[in-house]
């Protein structure tokens, strides 16, 4: 099944999320590790998401929310769909990014990814680049303004978790 799930991720495929927004916590969390990798020197993967960002209770929209921000929870929203959920995910590249205007906190937004190029040259591991649309939330279950536009280059290997899990059962 694992092998199936990733082999299907070929040129032309469409992945979509759920809804989403960038949650206070998420910019908590960004400043936080900022602060702790120009003045402490510590890096990113120790901290947590919203470590001080206290409770999930949601902010009014307004805020700007930066780049690097939205990139990562639309990347993390990416990496949690299937067939991606199935595999160990490596971001190798962000490219071509536009900014068709400012994301803000609380707002409500869909990614839609297309793979452009697949590529399983390396044994154990699946190179893929996904042009990368987020859209503004729209009425009556159609798409909004695309605020962001990126192609994103992935490294996707088989999850060892999930595939001994699926080889005992």
């Amino acid at each position: 099944m694992l092998a199936h799930d990733l082999g299907s991720l070929g040129v032309g495929r469409i992945l979509t999320t759920q809804e989403l927004t960038v949650r206070p916590a998420d910019l908590t969390a960004h400043v936080e590790s900022s602060f702790m990798g120009q003045v402490i020197g510590i890096g990113e993967e120790v901290l947590t998401t919203g470590s001080f960002g206290g409770g999930g209770a949601r902010e009014p929209w307004g805020r700007v929310c930066p780049l690097p921000v939205a990139l990562g929870r639309v990347l993390s929203a990416l990496a949690g769909e299937e067939p991606l959920r199935q595999a160990a995910v490596v971001l190798r590249s962000i490219s071509r990014v536009r900014r068709l205007g400012d994301i803000l906190v609380g707002e409500p937004l869909s990614v839609i990814a297309t793979a452009r190029f697949r590529s399983g040259r390396v044994p154990g591991a699946t190179h893929l680049t996904l042009a990368v649309e987020v859209h503004r939330a729209g009425q009556g279950g159609r798409l909004g303004a695309t605020a962001l536009a990126c192609e994103v280059g992935l490294e996707l290997r088989p999850n060892a978790a999930l595939a001994g899990g699926a080889a005992a059962a």
